[in-house]
């Protein structure tokens, strides 16, 4: 292999490596269990070095997400038998990157108005309940203090607040639901939740 010019060098130094932690970290969230973390990355490092330049990576955070997930891609798409977890995997590929494009950017919006809306419409007892717990990172009882409630009142209001807004978004509480599945269950630092 030829030696790598100085440039390219200096440009994977200053634009590359400092993404190696996040790339690990997503790598062993992702990547199927007979995939080397450390060998995707080299694959990947090989890659951008073979390149003839580099001056059209505008964000190379994603162009090294996007490479990594080709790579993984490819060595799904060799494996002789393909085990039914690895097409989930694959459905778990799609990469939230920094990047939106202006659809993305504008579904966003439209998704946020649409929550606000839906919070609005809540009845009064189950928004405060809502706003102060999920905004203000209330704790349950900080709340119950706030309002001059008993912290089963406030249980009760975040409980229907939130099976009326994932009555208006069905879709996302299904997409919720599985990701708890995947994760198991997380403790918010405060406690309660």
């Amino acid at each position: 292999m030829l030696p790598i010019p100085s440039e390219r060098a200096q440009w994977l130094a200053t634009n590359v490596l400092p993404l190696e932690p996040v790339m690990r970290r997503w790598l062993s969230r992702m990547a199927r269990s007979d995939l080397e973390p450390d060998d995707l990355l080299q694959e990947a490092y090989a890659k951008l070095v073979a390149l003839e330049t580099v001056e059209h990576i505008h964000n190379p955070k994603a162009y090294l997400f996007q490479i990594l997930r080709c790579l993984i891609l490819e060595h799904v798409r060799r494996s002789q038998v393909v085990a039914i977890d690895a097409i989930v995997e694959l459905e778990e590929l799609q990469l939230s990157e920094d990047i939106a494009s202006p659809e993305r950017v504008l579904s966003g919006r439209q998704e946020l108005e649409r929550l606000l809306c839906a919070i609005e419409r809540l009845p009064v007892g189950c928004r405060q309940v809502f706003m102060l717990r999920k905004l203000e990172n209330l704790t349950q009882s900080e709340i119950a203090g706030r309002l001059k409630l008993a912290v089963s009142s406030v249980e009760k209001h975040l409980a229907r607040a939130l099976r009326l807004l994932f009555a208006d978004f069905p879709a996302e509480e299904a997409a919720v639901a599985r990701s708890r599945r995947r994760s198991g269950p997380k403790e918010e630092g405060r406690g309660e939740s």
